[in-house]
């Protein structure tokens, strides 16, 4: 049975502001998957995957972190 999911993030219902390890907060640059290869914000659903990864960018020094982001039954 197929389950429909969310990211929060994705969907702005929700913000993470990670901090760098040089004291600056990181931006989220979106989904990793958007980096990898042609836009498609549905991706993870077609893996059935239950987190979304996310690209973090710190702009004081350029640092880059992938936090996963569970997914939101909807």
């Amino acid at each position: 049975m197929f389950q429909e999911t969310a990211c929060v993030l994705c969907n702005a219902m929700e913000t993470l502001s990670p901090g760098c390890t040089c004291g600056a907060i990181m931006q989220d640059n979106g989904p990793v998957t958007d980096f990898a290869g042609p836009y498609s914000p549905y991706f993870h659903i077609g893996f059935a995957s239950s987190h979304c990864p996310h690209l973090f960018t710190c702009p004081a020094c350029g640092k880059d972190r992938v936090i996963t982001v569970p997914l939101l039954r909807i």
